[in-house]
């Protein structure tokens, strides 16, 4: 492998050749991979250079990718390029930035990765604040991201999804909904067919399939629902939001679209409140602009990323009952056990 001083000259003379990036620094033909990475002689700087360049542009593209299936595929390609360029102990420590964001990118979708060299604080750093507060020599040992699913999936299935669950000081919230979950729930077990429907919708989509009891608090399943504040549909899309999602005045009544554009909207708004299910049916029922602004707020007061439970008395009332009766018709419907 070439020295750091060597690389880093070729680096200078390729800055001025490297692809175009559009308007979000990526490499215009996005056509970067690790398996497609040069290797490079002990005498031949350039073409390691030219594999910084591309493992640098891999980077880029799995950190400004909207769609979760290809960020998943550019993250693991980033981490194979960065990977490649490791074995040059004088690289380590010029390439260290990348590799941590390629890490960060990756585990965003595939979970926790394997260690190899990095310091305890880098770590810490990388995973996130919580695990930064509990200091610097504190290293978490990672693990096989195959194992970890295969564990998590055993979980749910035997107990259901974590993210159905909620504290102990919530189950009073839950039970005030039982009686609307109830009779919610009786009037869905009536059209087991459009559930099915629901369902193979949200799978194809990726998105859990217990959202499909989103439409039953909504509509009570009714695809001509109609509300008071111009809501429609079997999902109660409001005008702007169904025309954003490519719904017009007779498709958002229509069952197959309607459930595709509800299933790319859910997929979004737990994209925005990184993963938290319950503040994305929050911002579902009320606005994603105006739960983003109560998370900001109990975020600056709480020192940390808030839940729907710490937020919930600063939502409005209904959006205050939308999660629990949420939980209450999963429940009622067979989710999980009580």
């Amino acid at each position: 492998m070439p020295t750091l001083r060597a690389a880093l000259a070729a680096l200078s003379l390729l800055a001025a050749l490297a692809p175009a990036t559009d308007a979000r620094g990526v490499s215009g033909d996005r056509g970067v991979s690790g398996d497609s990475t040069e290797t490079a002689g002990p005498d031949d700087p350039m073409a390691w250079a030219r594999a910084v360049v591309r493992a640098r542009h891999a980077v880029q593209a799995a950190e400004a990718e909207a769609d979760p299936e290809a960020a998943a595929d550019l993250a693991a390609a980033a981490v194979r390029a960065v990977d490649a360029l490791a074995a040059d102990p004088a690289a380590v420590a010029s390439l260290r930035d990348l590799r941590l964001r390629a890490q960060a990118a990756y585990e965003a979708h595939h979970g926790p990765v394997a260690g190899d060299a990095l310091a305890p604080a880098e770590w810490a750093a990388l995973r996130g604040p919580a695990l930064a507060a509990l200091g610097t020599n504190y290293a978490p040992t990672l693990r096989d991201p195959a194992v970890v699913a295969a564990e998590r999936a055993e979980a749910e299935r035997a107990a259901g999804p974590a993210w159905l669950f909620y504290p102990a000081e919530a189950a009073a919230e839950i039970d005030r909904q039982r009686g609307a979950a109830g009779r919610l729930s009786r009037s869905a077990r009536r059209n087991p067919s459009l559930l099915r429907q629901i369902r193979r919708t949200l799978a194809r989509r990726g998105v859990p399939e217990d959202l499909q009891y989103v439409a039953v608090i909504e509509s009570a399943l009714n695809p001509r629902a109609e509300s008071w504040a111009g809501a429609r549909g079997l999902w109660q899309f409001m005008p702007a939001t169904a025309a954003d999602y490519g719904l017009d005045s007779l498709s958002v009544f229509e069952t197959g679209p309607a459930t595709d554009a509800a299933a790319r909207y859910l997929r979004w708004l737990n994209g925005r409140f990184d993963g938290d299910w319950h503040l994305a049916l929050a911002a579902y029922n009320c606005g994603v602009g105006r739960v983003e602004r109560i998370v900001r707020e109990a975020r600056a007061e709480l020192g940390r990323e808030p839940t729907f439970w710490d937020v919930r008395d600063a939502l409005p009332r209904e959006t205050r009952e939308y999660v629990p009766r949420f939980l209450a018709v999963a429940e009622a419907m067979g989710a999980r056990s009580a």
